[in-house]
């Protein structure tokens, strides 16, 4: 008893030395533990590494399918040594998915290493086109995948970055429905409130990559998304180590184009941020390098991410070799260390030997000419015509042209929508609504797969619930859906549609 005694306070011994350390141990065993609602729970993980995780000290528990399990300090109440387990398998994965989610509601396809699974809003309705038409659908977005790593790769092997093998299969799931995206990344994300903004993520904590159904009509936003997932898998940067954002980001947006066509690399010119470089806000390239900061929560952080296109351009063809020492460095960070702005800002001069303000006087010259010898041809500016919106939502793109003579008088709304989803027909209830309180509207019972519906001319002069009518200033398009013969479906065919109520929210202010 009292060798079995002193076994137990050894282990513990360690647990907590290693804790404290932050070290990853390598070693899998058992831990008991208290979870957020007071249940014990018992699970087979290695111990990633403890520190600070959402301001509080916590515990990373990586479990054999990828996941870490955060535990805060003190939850653990039991730590039984054991041999390591085999990570799981894709198909181990995939059984593990359509367990969660239902064999009704979650399809899957294997594109080793990945696992590609669409959770459905609804059952699909039984028959084998629509099976093979879901089946298809998932190929095309395993094709995706496998080009993303095909792409990064090949950056690598040209800049002589190392790569690791894939250590787990990684999940892409993605979701028909915005609601129940939402939902999932409220549950299993630091998003919070803001996730009704976000159209994909790569979670750190999860280690797959989700995203919303509407967005693979062309893979654009996931593709940014998709190279995080290789960043922190093959090698490149460690989960939940300080890895500075514009690295990040920047090597994100070097990939990104025309969705899963990718026909650029981060040592190419990417001709969309190459012409937003001229007109986004000064930043100083050296908040950039030093604040994480500046890509969350502030008014300039979309223009961080152009500034970080342009510091990553510039480092890749022309520091190419501090470039490959500095991702090194990266590499080599541990989980929950800590870096201040001016460690960061200072390992960047150490290993670049230049510092970043510097870069950014050189940039606009340096762009301009390889521009010109390479002959990139840059989009315009703006194509909007004017009144218009174009807008991607609740699995519809809708484009809109709002024509008015006065600002007294409600605007003349027509256009057209095109239902996006890849084996369903929907139902539509569309809304364009100004910020006087009026709106019009369009109810389209059946738009088959694919399909592109013209939306008869109406005026905007329905009242919206708080709604006043008047002079109007701004407008916005909404749209909502249901699946045919949906509970939501019958009351609007039964002529109950949803009034819309006004708010305050952002809105499209038309040009004159």
């Amino acid at each position: 008893m009292r060798n079995g005694i002193f076994k137990y306070i050894v282990s513990l011994l360690i647990f907590t030395f290693t804790c404290t350390l932050g070290i990853t141990n390598l070693q899998a065993d058992l831990f008991t533990y208290v979870d957020e609602s007071g249940k014990t729970e018992t699970i087979e993980a290695t111990l990633y590494g403890s520190g600070k995780y959402r301001g509080e000290m916590q515990h990373g528990l990586l479990k054999p399918d990828g996941y870490l399990e955060m535990v805060p300090q003190g939850k653990i109440k039991k730590r039984v040594l054991k041999a390591a387990p085999q990570p799981l398998t894709a198909e181990q994965m995939s059984e593990g998915l359509l367990k969660k989610f239902g064999s009704e509601k979650f399809r899957f396809h294997l594109q080793e290493p990945f696992v590609v699974g669409v959770v459905l809003a609804a059952p699909l309705d039984g028959s084998d086109r629509t099976e093979l038409r879901v089946k298809t659908f998932l190929e095309k977005a395993g094709r995706f995948m496998h080009n993303v790593e095909v792409i990064f790769e090949t950056y690598a092997r040209k800049m002589n970055i190392d790569l690791k093998e894939y250590e787990f299969p990684m999940a892409m799931l993605i979701f028909e429905s915005d609601d129940d995206f939402e939902k999932y990344a409220k549950e299993t994300s630091s998003l919070g409130e803001g996730v009704e903004n976000v159209l994909a993520y790569y979670s750190h904590i999860s280690n797959n990559l989700i995203l919303r159904m509407s967005e693979c009509s062309s893979f654009e936003t996931p593709l940014h998304e998709a190279i995080h997932l290789q960043t922190t898998n093959r090698g490149v940067a460690k989960r939940l180590a300080p890895v500075p954002s514009w690295f990040m980001e920047g090597i994100a947006t070097g990939f990104e184009g025309k969705g899963d066509r990718i026909n650029v690399s981060p040592d190419r010119i990417n001709s969309h941020y190459a012409l937003l470089s001229g007109v986004a806000k000064l930043l100083n390239w050296g908040h950039v390098v030093s604040y994480n900061g500046a890509f969350s929560g502030s008014i300039l952080s979309g223009d961080a991410y152009v500034h970080a296109w342009g510091l990553h351009w510039m480092l890749v063809t022309q520091y190419p070799k501090e470039y490959v020492e500095y991702i090194k460095n990266i590499s080599s960070k541990e989980p929950f260390e800590k870096l201040t702005p001016k460690e960061q800002y200072d390992e960047f001069v150490e290993i670049m030997k230049v510092r970043p303000e510097s870069l950014h006087l050189q940039f606009k010259v340096k762009l301009v000419r390889a521009i010109l010898d390479q002959k990139v041809k840059l989009p315009p500016l703006d194509d909007r015509t004017v009144h218009l919106e174009k807008h991607k939502q609740e699995m519809a793109i809708v484009k809109m042209t709002a024509t008015s003579y006065s600002r007294l008088a409600p605007p003349r709304i027509e256009g057209w929508l095109q239902n996006i989803s890849p084996f369903r027909p929907m139902t539509f209830h569309v809304t364009v609504q100004t910020d006087a309180g009026t709106y019009a509207e369009w109810y389209l019972p059946e738009v088959g797969i694919r399909k592109k519906i013209k939306l008869k001319a109406k005026n905007a002069d329905q009242l919206m619930r708080g709604g006043r009518g008047g002079s109007w200033q701004t407008y916005h398009v909404e749209v909502e859906s249901a699946y045919p013969n949906s509970e939501i479906a019958k009351e609007w065919a039964a002529g109950k549609l949803p009034v819309p109520v006004v708010s305050r929210r952002v809105q499209v202010t038309p040009s004159n």
